[in-house]
């Protein structure tokens, strides 16, 4: 086991069957703690998930739930709970706008399904597991914004993530307000990070990638980890509230 900064910690990842959230899964079992696998429809890919981390010499548990509705927002809270107790959670869980039938839905729909997923899971989750945190006294959330939120980008994409992303990147910051001194709130940035569609990104994507990022290379979902594993950690006691931006470096 590389790291034990989370021993002891139980941590509750939300779309973590793939991509970075499965990253964050399993850098998470790396440092020590219990995990809980959450997808919404590929159960069988967050049961390999699991069996990975279980490899690694902790507990791991799956429960499907789709962070986009209300009814199983509520099922996820309650059999998180009641399998045990929740240290920490991370709002990892987003609409796929790029690699999914969502590519082809219209502008109202894609804004919709990320205003469901990303901000209004993101926020009910961070809530509802906050209040708990403040009853046992301590806990840490940990949530997902994006680099560019906050200087632009042009297109339909650009528009639809920024506005998401924002918010949830400022509803992080006034969190960490509401719940302190017991509960810590954080969100991540990322920049460009080679998931499902950056694997298969046109040639002008990979110069773009390229252009934009000083370090030259596309980030990767073990980059996103490796800042969550530290923010989760008590190593990271002292930091919260914080946009923290991972992205090779490029210009904000």
């Amino acid at each position: 086991m590389r790291f034990a900064l989370l021993s002891g910690k139980r941590i509750l990842v939300t779309g973590s069957s793939t991509g970075i959230g499965r990253a964050i899964v399993l850098e998470c079992a790396r440092a020590g703690a219990d995990v809980v696998v959450n997808c919404r429809r590929s159960v069988d890919r967050a049961e390999a998930v699991a069996v990975e981390a279980r490899i690694l010499g902790v507990q791991a548990d799956v429960i499907p739930a789709d962070v986009s509705d209300e009814q199983d927002r509520r099922k996820l809270i309650r059999a998180a709970f009641d399998s045990g107790r929740i240290d920490a959670v991370v709002n990892n869980a987003g609409a796929d706008l790029l690699t999914t039938e969502l590519r082809d839905a219209d502008f109202a729909q894609k804004l919709s399904a990320l205003m469901q997923t990303d901000v209004m899971g993101t926020i009910e989750l961070s809530r509802a597991f906050g209040r708990r945190f403040q009853e046992q006294g301590r806990g840490t959330i940990l949530n997902i914004g994006w680099d560019q939120s906050d200087r632009g980008m042009e297109g339909d994409s650009g528009e639809l993530f920024a506005t998401a992303k924002n918010a949830v990147m400022g509803f992080s910051r006034s969190l960490a307000v509401s719940l302190a001194p017991h509960v810590r709130v954080n969100c991540i940035a990322p920049g460009w990070i080679r998931t499902a569609w950056g694997e298969n990104a046109s040639d002008y994507w990979q110069q773009r990638v390229m252009t934009e990022t000083p370090l030259k290379r596309w980030g990767e979902p073990q980059d996103i980890a490796n800042m969550a594993r530290f923010l989760l950690s008590d190593d990271a006691s002292y930091i919260t509230g914080q946009v923290i931006y991972v992205n090779g470096g490029a210009v904000r």
